[in-house]
């Protein structure tokens, strides 16, 4: 039996070509999730490691915790005198300071912007320091640099050469050396600067250090040393080994990929759906083709086992192909995932990529038990049928079994009512998850019961003979048209849901930032860091300026809430007014200056919290705290300041490190117009280079950017689920055109000419994408509508219909319909009459 399974896929190789496809994009997804997480994790820890070569511990100032959604958090600098008691230590080789942060570079006259950091830190030796010296010497006075290659290169810096760095303060010094990072040239999308320790802690105005790094003596292990170096200092202080230190940063760095990995797997899940459904569609036509075939199988002694055996054995060898062809593809397709993970600001360093046995066997497992399972039930078809039966001619449609219904019509209802119910008061997203699985899956089960009557309905609109022929023909034949149908619709729901979603989204955030910032400019770093990344500078220079009636900053920090992490935002009480006109449900804006945390209605009513309750918070640098709850804020107006959470300024000092501004909003002074103070502000601006100066309109763009590009690079995926459920339709035509051979000879022998057989089948592909349509539509429509109403429960979402979008995709669906009956059509054209009217 298996060498006739083999012989079988040999001798009709085309029948499985386009189920094989299916699988092959459907495994590529999840190969390529699965290597972009491995790569991801190994280059950012081959980074950290190599930063921490030669060191056995480093010690810095204690944290609560160390990152929060993927940034590392500042920490309190160290004092030097720490410096001694930690060299002091028995098993302390060697201990050196070390200080670091921001620093732009400027080159000729022009700043130097990359994508990512611009890293200012202290020159260290080995086994301190992870560059070495390639050109030149390292610094040893105040105004001496050395530059990564990777910066010097592109910018065209030499050694000799004057460049200014901007930090704290600023100074000019000239370039001694020329430095490398391990093996490459430099950190992706980092410029470096090296400076002697003093002048570190004078261009970063720190007192202090950042860390301090200390060695072991030959025979103390990294653990040993820890627990030595933590009795000795006292508490007060992290001490970790580099394995920790690399793990963590790593760990940090890898946690911002996740959205990327995320958006694969949901990709990769609707492919392998809708591909189930193609596999299971082919192997239903196919076995039905074969039924003399198997029944003469019977008749010469085969088991309905061996025969089930031999239909999954066709899947098997289907799945298998298709999962190494598609972790081939996921794999090759590795670094085109680097560029798309850089959309989302994250730049991976250089390396190659990695493979890994889980990722081959995750990826050829789901391939193969995808593809098995969707054959299982063709498989329990073929081998039912007794030799008997399969010789006689096809008595018509398979009954639908009661349980089958029933299960249908409980699923259906539960879906319905799920959906309903959180349109009407709204759900949280789970529920609309599950109804939208109820749906699916009661029409998935009924699909059989309810394609001739949709068939029939649908294509009224198909007149004539060709017509009539392409909706019988649909109707008669209910599983096929059922689950060609549902393939196409499973992904044009995906397409709508996420059309109406994005709308609805940029629609509600643009327009909540646009009625609750007043101000008439926006300063914002032109880098997108995710804590903002304004030096503080900006704000005092902007507000000094006789056309500026205010200038209000806002700051973004982390916390954690009983294990989670959440964000804040920090404002300034007194000139918020000014610049923004936030609604508080209770309390006012201004209580937030005597310390104290305002919340949104939302996380008061779920919390039960009311003004002059307390609030507990942990920070990363004071650890666990109770806020005073000193007001309430309106949903909608908390979410244009991107937050549930408001503290005061002077509350932030207290509690974080980090001294960058996210964004400072700028209201004009009275008589000063639009573009005398702009150009005010462009002039002020020009010691700044980072910063994006917007005006209203823009910012509020700004708000929706990363919204369009997420949702934008969803759709295009998603389609490629799509484009799969297309091809299942000319699929599943051309095989049902070998099942029809001898209908359609008959209809050529009695009349039908040939370009009417093209229109009977292109009409039969039209219906079944149009059918596909309206399932998809309106599910697409229902889902979306229901996240946008759960989406309610935390800001005031209206949903937004997106009609041009909801055309454009039906007047596509119809032309792809169409197109995908062509070779079917052009085939079935071309059959010989009197060949096809003798064939059984």
């Amino acid at each position: 039996m298996w060498h006739l399974t083999l012989a079988h896929i040999r001798t009709h190789t085309s029948r499985f070509a386009l189920t094989l496809l299916a699988v092959v994009l459907g495994v590529s997804f999840v190969a390529g999730a699965l290597v972009l997480a491995d790569t991801s994790e190994r280059l950012f820890e081959d980074e950290f490691r190599t930063a921490n070569a030669g060191v056995d511990l480093t010690v810095r100032d204690a944290a609560a915790f160390d990152s929060a959604m993927g940034v590392a958090v500042e920490r309190d600098p160290l004092p030097l005198t720490l410096l001694d008691e930690i060299r002091a230590v028995d098993g302390v080789v060697d201990a050196r300071p070390a200080a670091s942060g921001q620093g732009l570079l400027e080159a000729d006259g022009e700043a130097i912007v990359p994508a990512g950091p611009s890293l200012l830190a202290s020159w260290a030796p080995e086994p301190f320091g992870a560059f070495t010296v390639r050109e030149g010497r390292e610094p040893r006075a105040a105004g001496e640099v050395v530059l990564d290659v990777a910066t010097a290169t592109a910018h065209g810096i030499t050694l000799g050469q004057e460049v200014t760095v901007r930090s704290e303060t600023t100074a000019t010094l000239t370039v001694v050396g020329l430095a490398g990072f391990g093996a490459e040239d430099g950190l992706t999308d980092t410029t470096v600067a090296l400076v002697t320790l003093p002048a570190a802690q004078a261009l970063l105005d720190l007192e202090g250090v950042s860390e301090i790094q200390a060695v072991a003596a030959d025979g103390v292990t990294p653990t040993e040393l820890q627990r030595r170096v933590g009795a000795a200092i006292g508490t007060g202080y992290d001490v970790a080994t580099s394995q920790d230190t690399v793990e963590a940063g790593a760990a940090a760095a890898a946690s911002r990929v996740g959205m990327v990995q995320v958006m694969m797997y949901v990709m990769a899940g609707a492919a392998l759906v809708v591909g189930g459904f193609l596999i299971a569609n082919t192997f239903a036509i196919v076995v039905s083709q074969r039924s003399r075939e198997l029944a003469l199988l019977r008749a010469a002694g085969a088991t309905a086992r061996q025969l089930r055996r031999s239909v999954l054995g066709e899947a098997l060898v289907i799945g298998v192909v298709g999962a190494l062809l598609g972790t081939g593809l996921g794999v090759a397709a590795s670094a085109g995932l680097r560029s798309l993970v850089g959309v989302f600001g994250v730049s991976l360093p250089d390396g190659g990529t990695v493979l890994t046995v889980r990722t081959l066997a995750v990826s050829v497992g789901i391939g193969v038990v995808v593809t098995v399972l969707a054959a299982l039930g063709p498989a329990r078809r073929a081998a039912r049928v007794s030799p008997v039966a399969a010789m006689r001619e096809p008595s018509g449609p398979v009954p639908t079994s009661r349980a089958r219904l029933a299960a249908g019509v409980l699923a259906g209802g539960a879906g319905v009512v799920a959906l309903a119910w959180t349109l009407r008061v709204g759900a949280p997203v789970a529920v609309v998850s599950l109804g939208a699985l109820g749906v699916l899956a009661a029409l998935t089960l009924l699909g059989p019961v309810l394609a001739p009557a949709l068939a029939r309905a649908v294509g009224r609109p198909l007149t004539g003979v060709t017509g009539r022929l392409a909706r019988e023909s649909a109707a008669r034949a209910p599983r096929r048209t059922a689950a060609t149908a549902m393939a196409l619709s499973i992904g044009l729901t995906l397409v709508v849901f996420v059309s109406v979603l994005s709308t609805s989204v940029r629609g509600f955030t643009g327009d909540a930032y646009a009625e609750v910032v007043t101000a008439d400019y926006v300063l914002e770093s032109a880098r997108a860091e995710m804590l903002g990344g304004l030096d503080p500078h900006v704000h005092h220079d902007v507000a000094d300026l006789p056309e500026v009636a205010a200038a209000s900053r806002l700051r973004f920090g982390h916390w954690r809430d009983d294990g989670a992490t959440n964000a804040l935002t920090a404002v300034e009480p007194d000139t918020l007014g000014e610049v923004a006109d936030v609604t508080m449900v209770a309390g006012s804006v201004s209580d937030l200056a005597g310390g104290g945390v305002a919340v949104t209605e939302r996380v008061a009513t779920e919390r039960g919290l009311a003004v002059g309750d307390t609030l507990p918070m942990t920070f990363a640098r004071t650890g666990d705290q109770e806020l005073e709850v000193v007001g309430i804020v309106a949903d909608s107006d908390a979410q244009a300041l991107s937050t549930e959470f408001l503290l005061s300024m002077d509350t932030y000092a207290t509690h974080f490190t980090e001294d960058v501004d996210a964004a400072v909003l700028v209201a004009l002074a009275d008589g000063v117009g639009a573009e005398a103070g702009r150009a005010a502000l462009d002039e002020a601006l020009q010691p700044y280079p980072t910063v994006s100066l917007n005006d209203q309109a823009a910012a509020a763009a700004a708000r929706t950017a990363s919204l369009d590009q997420m949702f934008g690079l969803v759709t295009v995926l998603l389609l490629l689920a799509v484009g799969i459920a297309v091809l299942g339709i000319t699929n599943t035509l051309a095989l049902s055109i070998v099942e029809r051979t001898r209908e359609i000879g008959l209809l050529r022998a009695i009349g039908m000419t040939r370009r009417q057989v093209r229109w009977m089948v292109r009409g039969e592909a039209v219906l079944v994408a149009v059918l596909a349509l309206v399932v998809g539509v309106g599910l697409g429509v229902g889902v979306g509508a229901a996240a946008v109403a759960s989406l309610g429960g935390e800001v005031d979402a209206p949903v937004i219909w997106p009609v041009g979008q909801l055309l454009a995709i039906v007047a596509l669906t119809t032309l792809a319909g169409l197109l995908a009956g062509m070779l079917p059509a052009r085939r079935a054209a071309r059959l010989d009459v009197l060949a096809a009217v003798a064939s059984r």
